[in-house]
């Protein structure tokens, strides 16, 4: 859909992180508050999308919870029947924190890296930091080196990769002094360290969103209103441009990129993407509440919040057709001009044409928010928005 009036381009501010952005924004009207009714309150969507957001960490804040003791449970023991249950507590857990990577405003946005921080997560270095240093503060500990990354590298590989030790003398040295048990005991103590800091960190940021009011802050409404609908941004640079785009080949001569998935152990980029657009969906419609499709019908686009909730629907249909995960089609995926080709799917495709069928699907909805949807609500819109994988 393209709108048939012209809408003033604002100026744009940069992504912040993954996915915030220009919470700062000086606007000298303020649409949203004008457009309120008795059909529409600016100030009741902020408070509704606030409402998702504090739900979504008490969420997290449980899972954590539950995966440190499903963690230790295996760890005391180093009992091979036990570690599934710490994975599927993880996969439980990750799916929360997806979630919340499309609600990186405020609070959030400056909290995010200390829980979760692909892509800059290094696995090497946490063989490392265990290798020299297990016991420095963990809040002193580098974000790549701690958070959810490191604890699915240590669940889901059951031993130190061999690249780390060719990496790092401090590593193979430590591989040398001890045995695969010994190791395995060190990286379990090391997952609690960092799972503690985790659990801890969840309880401080739930305080901090039960005091949150957007509405109350210096500022505008529209302000605190656009740094909503600057976090909706990671579907289009990390959810499709970053997880997808990167992942699949763009020309003949591009290979298909597995190494380049989000979840190198566990294998679950498909759930990751899916948590993705769920969490898009709670904050675009605030779980039913007031949310930002409420302030396009009040706009008077109706149809346009329409097209959006359906592009969303149709990503998410397209990853639900998807049997297997993406690492396994990606791996064996061969014919890039089969890809490139792929806009739609049929139910008996192979997962890999349905995988490259999303990227189509995805830019449905990325297209619409880069344009109709910043334009009739007269936000602005981040910089690297506007990149080269569109």
């Amino acid at each position: 859909m393209k709108l048939a009036f012209a809408v003033p381009l604002l100026l744009t501010l940069p992504l912040m992180g993954c996915g915030g952005g220009s919470s700062g924004s000086t606007f000298t009207t303020d649409m949203c508050q004008e457009l309120s009714s008795d059909t529409f309150s600016c100030t009741t969507m902020l408070q509704d999308i606030t409402t998702v957001t504090q739900q979504t960490v008490a969420t997290l804040k449980t899972d954590l919870t539950q995966l440190d003791t499903a963690i230790a449970t295996y760890c005391s023991a180093l009992d091979a029947n036990v570690l599934p249950a710490a994975k599927t507590q993880f996969t439980s857990t990750l799916a929360t924190v997806q979630q919340l990577e499309v609600m990186q405003f405020d609070v959030i946005d400056s909290a995010r890296d200390n829980f979760y921080n692909w892509p800059l997560n290094d696995t090497c270095k946490v063989d490392l930091q265990i290798a020299t240093d297990p016991n420095q503060n963990i809040t002193e500990v580098a974000t790549g080196r701690r958070g959810l990354n490191a604890v699915e590298y240590i669940l889901f590989e059951e031993d130190t990769l061999a690249s780390c030790a060719t990496s790092y003398t401090a590593v193979q040295n430590w591989i040398s002094e001890n045995d695969v048990t010994a190791r395995k005991n060190a990286r379990c103590s090391y997952a609690l360290e960092v799972m503690a800091d985790l659990v801890d960190r969840s309880i401080l940021l739930a305080n901090e969103l039960s005091n949150q009011d957007l509405a109350g802050q210096p500022g505008t409404l529209q302000a605190a209103a656009n740094s909503i609908s600057d976090a909706l941004f990671y579907v289009d640079k990390q959810t499709k441009d970053a997880k997808l785009i990167n992942v699949l080949p763009q020309t003949g001569e591009a290979d298909f990129k597995a190494t380049s998935l989000e979840s190198q152990f566990a294998h679950i980029s498909k759930e990751h993407m899916q948590n993705n657009l769920l969490g898009a969906r709670a904050i675009f419609t605030a779980n039913d509440q007031t949310g930002l499709e409420d302030y396009l019908i009040a706009a008077g686009q109706e149809s346009l919040a329409i097209e959006m909730l359906a592009a969303l629907d149709a990503a998410s249909a397209n990853l639900d057709s998807i049997v297997g995960d993406f690492y396994t089609a990606v791996s064996n995926a061969t014919d890039q001009a089969a890809c490139i080709n792929s806009t739609t799917y049929a139910a008996d495709d192979s997962d890999i044409i349905k995988l490259c069928a999303l990227q189509k699907n995805i830019k449905t909805f990325t297209d619409l928010l880069k344009e109709d949807f910043v334009m009739v609500l007269k936000f602005t819109k981040p910089a690297a928005a506007d990149g080269d994988n569109d």
